[in-house]
Formats: structure tokens, sequence, C-alpha cells
């Protein structure tokens, strides 16, 4: 039974988290592609014996490279290691309760400090006579 319930938190925190892990995971293939695209450039200019071009290539390999490990700490912020379920649900509550009209109605009554009967007013209006 153990054994179902890692698989179902595992399945879990796939659901909640794919569009991050797909980005890291696209991100890792950027910095390799990239890296594969470097070598064949150099190779060929050093063949042409052309090698005052490496640089700039050089360059744009590090900023690609800087932009795609930028991504993947993004991502690795977003899939919320440090996040604590209670309060995104809690978040997840209340949203759905604005989203009513009737919840919403009944909001401002249970956010009032007394509720105050007919019978109460009246009581009230008669001491402010005396």
């Amino acid at each position: 039974m153990y054994h179902y319930l890692k698989w179902a938190a595992f399945s879990l925190f796939l659901k909640r988290n794919l569009r991050y892990l797909l980005t890291i995971a696209a991100a890792f293939a950027g910095i390799f592609i990239t890296d594969a695209l470097y070598e064949d450039i150099s190779a060929y200019y050093i063949a042409a014996n052309n090698g005052d071009e490496i640089f700039r290539y050089l360059f744009i390999k590090w900023i690609a490279i800087t932009l795609f490990v930028a991504i993947i700490f993004w991502s690795i912020i977003k899939l919320g290691f440090g996040r604590s379920g209670k309060k995104s649900l809690k978040n997840k509550k209340e949203s759905m309760l604005s989203e009513d009209p009737y919840t919403r109605r009944l909001e401002k009554f249970k956010s009032k400090k007394s509720l105050l009967s007919k019978s109460d007013l009246i009581i009230r209006s008669h001491k402010k006579r005396k």
C-alpha cells in the first residue's frame, strides 16, 4: 500500500509542476544544442583558417548558455519546493469563495462585529428615548 502512496504523490507532483519540468528539460536541451553548434562552427572556421570569427560565436554561445541557466533557476524556484501547501490551499479557497456572489454577500454578514435583530434595534431605540 505504501508503494501506491508514493506513486500517487509522485503523479500529483508531476501534474502540478509539469510545465516547469518541461521548461527545465527544454533549457537543458538548449544548452546542449548551443554547445554542439559552437563546436561545429569552431571546427568549420578552424578548417577554413578563419580563426578570428570564433570569438564572436564563443560570446554568443555564453550569452545563450547564461540565458538557459537563468530559465532553469527560475523554473526551479517556481516548482514550489519552498512553498507551503497550506497557504496556497487557503488562497485557492478564498478565491473560490470570492467569485460566488452569494458567498460574497454572506461574507459581508460574517465580517460584521455584531448582528442585530429587530428586537435589538427596538431595545436600542427605546433606550435612546429615555
